[in-house]
Protein backbone atom coordinates (compact mmCIF):
# COMPACT_ATOMS: atom_id res chain seq x y z
CA UNK A 1 0.00 0.00 0.00
CA UNK A 2 3.27 2.46 -0.78
CA UNK A 3 2.64 6.09 -2.43
CA UNK A 4 2.58 5.43 -6.46
CA UNK A 5 5.42 6.45 -7.40
CA UNK A 6 5.54 8.60 -10.58
CA UNK A 7 6.04 7.36 -13.85
CA UNK A 8 9.08 8.23 -15.42
CA UNK A 9 10.36 5.59 -18.20
CA UNK A 10 9.54 6.20 -21.80
CA UNK A 11 8.55 2.38 -22.70
CA UNK A 12 5.24 1.91 -21.62
CA UNK A 13 6.04 -1.78 -19.76
CA UNK A 14 8.40 -3.55 -18.34
CA UNK A 15 9.10 -6.90 -18.92
CA UNK A 16 11.11 -9.52 -16.81
CA UNK A 17 10.78 -12.99 -18.66
CA UNK A 18 13.59 -15.64 -18.45
CA UNK A 19 11.98 -19.17 -19.79
CA UNK A 20 12.04 -18.65 -23.47
CA UNK A 21 10.37 -21.95 -24.04
CA UNK A 22 7.09 -21.49 -21.86
CA UNK A 23 4.51 -23.56 -23.05
CA UNK A 24 1.90 -20.81 -23.70
CA UNK A 25 1.77 -17.98 -26.13
CA UNK A 26 3.30 -15.39 -23.72
CA UNK A 27 6.75 -14.57 -26.29
CA UNK A 28 4.14 -14.06 -29.40
CA UNK A 29 2.20 -11.86 -27.03
CA UNK A 30 5.17 -9.59 -26.51
CA UNK A 31 6.06 -9.21 -29.90
CA UNK A 32 2.33 -8.78 -30.52
CA UNK A 33 2.01 -5.58 -28.12
CA UNK A 34 5.62 -4.21 -29.71
CA UNK A 35 4.02 -4.78 -33.00
CA UNK A 36 1.18 -2.66 -32.08
CA UNK A 37 3.47 0.41 -31.18
CA UNK A 38 3.67 -0.31 -27.49
CA UNK A 39 7.04 0.34 -26.30
CA UNK A 40 8.43 -2.66 -24.10
CA UNK A 41 12.01 -2.99 -21.89
CA UNK A 42 12.74 -6.37 -21.64
CA UNK A 43 15.42 -6.94 -18.55
CA UNK A 44 14.99 -11.22 -18.78
CA UNK A 45 17.05 -13.35 -21.20
CA UNK A 46 14.04 -13.29 -23.31
CA UNK A 47 13.72 -10.28 -26.24
CA UNK A 48 16.58 -7.96 -23.89
CA UNK A 49 16.95 -4.76 -24.56
CA UNK A 50 17.68 -3.33 -21.31
CA UNK A 51 20.14 -4.48 -18.94
CA UNK A 52 18.89 -6.87 -16.27
CA UNK A 53 21.74 -7.73 -13.93
CA UNK A 54 21.91 -6.60 -10.58
CA UNK A 55 18.40 -4.70 -11.00
CA UNK A 56 15.76 -4.47 -7.96
CA UNK A 57 12.61 -5.97 -9.85
CA UNK A 58 10.07 -4.05 -7.81
CA UNK A 59 11.63 -0.93 -7.15
CA UNK A 60 11.88 -1.04 -11.53
CA UNK A 61 8.61 -1.57 -12.04
CA UNK A 62 7.78 1.54 -10.13
CA UNK A 63 8.89 3.23 -12.72
CA UNK A 64 6.51 2.09 -15.26
CA UNK A 65 3.11 2.09 -16.28
CA UNK A 66 2.53 -1.56 -17.37
CA UNK A 67 4.08 -4.75 -16.29
CA UNK A 68 4.26 -7.48 -18.15
CA UNK A 69 3.19 -10.57 -15.55
CA UNK A 70 3.55 -13.08 -18.11
CA UNK A 71 3.49 -16.52 -16.37
CA UNK A 72 4.98 -19.77 -18.70
CA UNK A 73 1.71 -21.78 -18.62
CA UNK A 74 -1.84 -21.02 -18.81
CA UNK A 75 -3.25 -23.17 -15.82
CA UNK A 76 -5.84 -22.19 -13.15
CA UNK A 77 -4.77 -20.74 -10.11
CA UNK A 78 -1.19 -20.42 -11.23
CA UNK A 79 -0.18 -16.73 -10.45
CA UNK A 80 3.18 -16.28 -9.91
CA UNK A 81 5.31 -13.32 -7.78
CA UNK A 82 5.28 -12.04 -11.12
CA UNK A 83 1.47 -10.95 -10.46
CA UNK A 84 2.30 -9.49 -7.30
CA UNK A 85 5.36 -7.94 -7.31
CA UNK A 86 3.35 -5.74 -9.96
CA UNK A 87 0.39 -4.46 -7.52
CA UNK A 88 3.09 -3.85 -4.91
CA UNK A 89 5.26 -1.45 -7.26
CA UNK A 90 2.23 0.08 -8.15
CA UNK A 91 1.82 -0.65 -11.77
CA UNK A 92 -0.89 -2.09 -13.92
CA UNK A 93 -0.43 -5.86 -14.04
CA UNK A 94 -1.00 -7.04 -18.30
CA UNK A 95 -1.45 -10.87 -17.67
CA UNK A 96 -1.05 -13.93 -19.41
CA UNK A 97 -1.21 -16.73 -17.41
CA UNK A 98 -4.10 -18.47 -15.36
CA UNK A 99 -7.89 -18.34 -17.10
CA UNK A 100 -9.43 -16.91 -13.75
CA UNK A 101 -6.92 -14.27 -12.98
CA UNK A 102 -9.77 -11.37 -12.36
CA UNK A 103 -9.86 -13.96 -9.13
CA UNK A 104 -6.85 -12.29 -7.87
CA UNK A 105 -7.16 -8.74 -9.36
CA UNK A 106 -7.49 -6.19 -6.27
CA UNK A 107 -10.15 -4.60 -7.58
CA UNK A 108 -12.45 -4.28 -10.72
CA UNK A 109 -10.48 -3.02 -13.86
CA UNK A 110 -7.00 -3.30 -11.78
CA UNK A 111 -5.73 -5.91 -14.76
CA UNK A 112 -5.79 -6.32 -18.36
CA UNK A 113 -5.52 -9.96 -19.49
CA UNK A 114 -4.37 -11.27 -22.50
CA UNK A 115 -6.84 -14.60 -22.40
CA UNK A 116 -5.83 -15.54 -26.21
CA UNK A 117 -3.24 -14.62 -28.36
CA UNK A 118 -6.05 -12.73 -30.91
CA UNK A 119 -6.37 -10.10 -27.24
CA UNK A 120 -3.29 -8.26 -27.82
CA UNK A 121 -4.62 -6.12 -30.87
CA UNK A 122 -7.51 -4.62 -28.06
CA UNK A 123 -5.03 -4.75 -24.47
CA UNK A 124 -2.15 -2.91 -26.95
CA UNK A 125 -5.36 -0.04 -27.46
CA UNK A 126 -6.41 -0.26 -23.55
CA UNK A 127 -2.76 0.02 -23.00
CA UNK A 128 -2.16 3.29 -24.93
CA UNK A 129 -5.26 5.13 -24.06
CA UNK A 130 -4.67 4.27 -20.20
CA UNK A 131 -1.24 5.47 -21.00
CA UNK A 132 -2.53 8.94 -22.94
CA UNK A 133 -5.27 9.63 -20.22
CA UNK A 134 -4.13 10.06 -16.66
CA UNK A 135 -7.87 10.19 -15.11
CA UNK A 136 -8.67 7.00 -16.77
CA UNK A 137 -5.29 5.15 -15.95
CA UNK A 138 -5.29 6.58 -12.07
CA UNK A 139 -8.65 4.50 -12.11
CA UNK A 140 -7.24 1.41 -12.60
CA UNK A 141 -4.46 1.69 -9.33
CA UNK A 142 -7.63 3.54 -7.38
CA UNK A 143 -7.15 0.98 -4.85
CA UNK A 144 -3.53 1.65 -4.10
CA UNK A 145 -4.98 4.54 -2.49
CA UNK A 146 -8.57 3.54 -1.10
CA UNK A 147 -7.22 -0.09 -0.50
CA UNK A 148 -8.39 -3.38 -2.29
CA UNK A 149 -11.57 -5.08 -2.12
CA UNK A 150 -12.45 -7.70 0.67
CA UNK A 151 -12.45 -10.60 -2.02
CA UNK A 152 -8.49 -9.85 -2.65
CA UNK A 153 -8.09 -9.16 1.15
CA UNK A 154 -9.56 -12.63 1.88
CA UNK A 155 -7.32 -14.14 -0.54
CA UNK A 156 -3.73 -12.53 0.44
CA UNK A 157 -4.97 -12.87 4.27
CA UNK A 158 -4.40 -16.72 3.88
CA UNK A 159 -0.78 -16.23 4.06
CA UNK A 160 -1.49 -15.07 7.39
CA UNK A 161 -0.76 -18.41 8.50
CA UNK A 162 1.77 -20.41 7.01
CA UNK A 163 0.87 -23.82 4.45
CA UNK A 164 2.87 -26.02 6.79
CA UNK A 165 0.14 -25.09 9.57
CA UNK A 166 -2.77 -25.26 7.55
CA UNK A 167 -1.98 -28.53 6.79
CA UNK A 168 -1.56 -29.51 10.04
CA UNK A 169 -5.06 -27.98 10.94
CA UNK A 170 -6.57 -29.64 7.97
CA UNK A 171 -5.35 -33.17 8.89
CA UNK A 172 -5.91 -32.24 12.87
CA UNK A 173 -9.63 -31.50 11.76
CA UNK A 174 -9.46 -34.92 9.83
CA UNK A 175 -8.07 -37.20 12.84
CA UNK A 176 -10.65 -35.46 15.14
CA UNK A 177 -13.79 -36.20 13.13
CA UNK A 178 -12.62 -39.76 12.80
CA UNK A 179 -12.55 -39.98 16.79
CA UNK A 180 -15.89 -38.19 16.77
CA UNK A 181 -17.32 -41.20 15.54
CA UNK A 182 -15.60 -43.65 17.94
CA UNK A 183 -17.81 -45.15 20.36
CA UNK A 184 -16.28 -44.13 23.29
CA UNK A 185 -15.96 -41.07 22.35
CA UNK A 186 -17.89 -38.12 24.94
CA UNK A 187 -19.24 -34.97 22.92
CA UNK A 188 -22.01 -32.75 23.75
CA UNK A 189 -25.48 -33.13 22.44
CA UNK A 190 -26.41 -31.92 19.08
CA UNK A 191 -29.67 -30.66 20.03
CA UNK A 192 -32.05 -30.16 22.57
CA UNK A 193 -35.97 -30.29 21.73
CA UNK A 194 -38.88 -28.57 23.86
CA UNK A 195 -42.11 -28.73 22.94
CA UNK A 196 -42.51 -27.87 19.15
CA UNK A 197 -38.70 -25.87 19.61
CA UNK A 198 -35.41 -27.43 18.91
CA UNK A 199 -32.38 -25.36 19.97
CA UNK A 200 -29.25 -26.67 17.16
CA UNK A 201 -25.44 -27.05 19.22
CA UNK A 202 -23.25 -25.49 16.02
CA UNK A 203 -19.33 -25.05 15.87
CA UNK A 204 -16.96 -22.44 14.18
CA UNK A 205 -13.58 -21.38 14.34
CA UNK A 206 -11.78 -18.71 12.26
CA UNK A 207 -10.02 -19.76 8.89
CA UNK A 208 -6.65 -20.36 10.02
CA UNK A 209 -7.16 -21.64 13.52
CA UNK A 210 -8.15 -25.28 15.14
CA UNK A 211 -10.21 -24.18 18.03
CA UNK A 212 -13.73 -24.47 17.85
CA UNK A 213 -16.62 -21.95 19.51
CA UNK A 214 -20.27 -23.21 20.43
CA UNK A 215 -22.84 -20.89 18.94
CA UNK A 216 -26.82 -22.09 18.96
CA UNK A 217 -29.99 -21.22 16.58
CA UNK A 218 -33.54 -22.19 17.41
CA UNK A 219 -35.33 -23.81 15.01
CA UNK A 220 -37.30 -20.77 14.06
CA UNK A 221 -34.82 -18.82 13.22
CA UNK A 222 -32.10 -21.18 11.64
CA UNK A 223 -31.29 -18.04 8.69
CA UNK A 224 -28.36 -17.23 7.32
CA UNK A 225 -28.75 -14.04 9.02
CA UNK A 226 -29.24 -15.52 12.20
CA UNK A 227 -25.82 -17.50 12.02
CA UNK A 228 -23.88 -14.24 11.01
CA UNK A 229 -24.99 -12.38 13.89
CA UNK A 230 -24.56 -15.31 16.19
CA UNK A 231 -20.94 -15.75 15.07
CA UNK A 232 -20.14 -12.01 15.61
CA UNK A 233 -21.86 -12.19 19.02
CA UNK A 234 -19.88 -15.01 19.97
CA UNK A 235 -16.65 -13.76 18.88
CA UNK A 236 -16.79 -10.05 19.53
CA UNK A 237 -17.70 -11.32 23.35
CA UNK A 238 -14.21 -13.13 22.89
CA UNK A 239 -12.74 -9.66 22.12
CA UNK A 240 -11.54 -11.74 18.82
CA UNK A 241 -8.53 -10.58 17.35
CA UNK A 242 -8.31 -11.94 13.71
CA UNK A 243 -5.51 -14.37 12.86
CA UNK A 244 -4.39 -11.85 10.40
CA UNK A 245 -4.16 -9.16 12.17
CA UNK A 246 -0.73 -8.45 12.58
CA UNK A 247 0.43 -9.37 8.72
CA UNK A 248 -1.92 -6.47 7.10
CA UNK A 249 -0.22 -3.55 6.54
CA UNK A 250 -1.10 -0.44 8.78
CA UNK A 251 -3.44 1.14 6.17
CA UNK A 252 -6.03 -1.41 5.39
CA UNK A 253 -5.63 -3.39 8.99
CA UNK A 254 -8.85 -1.17 10.22
CA UNK A 255 -10.48 -0.80 13.82
CA UNK A 256 -11.48 -3.28 15.81
CA UNK A 257 -15.06 -3.96 14.33
CA UNK A 258 -14.89 -7.57 12.97
CA UNK A 259 -16.38 -8.08 9.62
CA UNK A 260 -17.33 -11.44 7.94
CA UNK A 261 -16.45 -11.76 4.49
CA UNK A 262 -17.63 -15.35 4.10
CA UNK A 263 -18.95 -18.49 6.26
CA UNK A 264 -18.22 -22.02 4.88
CA UNK A 265 -18.70 -25.80 5.99
CA UNK A 266 -15.31 -27.23 7.43
CA UNK A 267 -13.66 -29.57 4.97
CA UNK A 268 -13.72 -27.16 2.03
CA UNK A 269 -11.17 -26.30 -0.30
CA UNK A 270 -9.93 -22.45 -0.29
CA UNK A 271 -10.92 -21.97 -3.77
CA UNK A 272 -14.28 -23.69 -2.90
CA UNK A 273 -14.50 -21.30 0.05
CA UNK A 274 -13.33 -18.45 -1.56
CA UNK A 275 -15.55 -18.43 -4.94
CA UNK A 276 -18.15 -21.33 -5.38
CA UNK A 277 -19.49 -22.37 -2.12
CA UNK A 278 -22.53 -20.67 -1.20
CA UNK A 279 -25.57 -21.72 0.52
CA UNK A 280 -28.40 -21.13 -2.14
CA UNK A 281 -30.67 -19.53 0.68
CA UNK A 282 -32.22 -20.01 3.94
CA UNK A 283 -33.85 -23.75 3.02
CA UNK A 284 -30.73 -24.61 2.10
CA UNK A 285 -29.06 -23.60 5.12
CA UNK A 286 -32.12 -25.35 7.37
CA UNK A 287 -31.33 -28.47 5.14
CA UNK A 288 -27.62 -28.22 5.91
CA UNK A 289 -28.18 -27.99 9.86
CA UNK A 290 -31.12 -30.66 9.93
CA UNK A 291 -29.35 -33.05 8.40
CA UNK A 292 -25.26 -32.72 9.94
CA UNK A 293 -25.70 -33.53 13.88
CA UNK A 294 -23.07 -30.49 15.26
CA UNK A 295 -22.32 -28.57 11.73
CA UNK A 296 -18.90 -27.54 12.07
CA UNK A 297 -18.03 -23.97 10.05
CA UNK A 298 -15.43 -21.42 9.13
CA UNK A 299 -15.65 -17.86 8.91
CA UNK A 300 -13.43 -15.50 7.03
CA UNK A 301 -12.80 -12.05 8.63
CA UNK A 302 -12.02 -9.55 6.68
Amino acid sequence: MAPVQPKTESALAAAFISNCGARNFRLQALEGLEKENVKIDSYGGCHRNRDGRAVDKVETLKRYKFSLAFENSNEEDYVTEKFFQSLVAGTVPVVVGAPNMQDFAPSPNSILHIRYLEDVKSVAKKMKYLAENPDAYNQTIRWKYEGPSDSFKALVDMAAVHSSCRLCIHLATIIREKEEMGPDFKKRTCKCTRGSETVYHLYVRERGRFQMESIFLRSGNLTLKALESSILKKFQSLKHVPIWKQERPESIRGGDELKIYRIHPVGLTQRQALYTFKFKGDADFRSHIESKPCAKFEVIFV
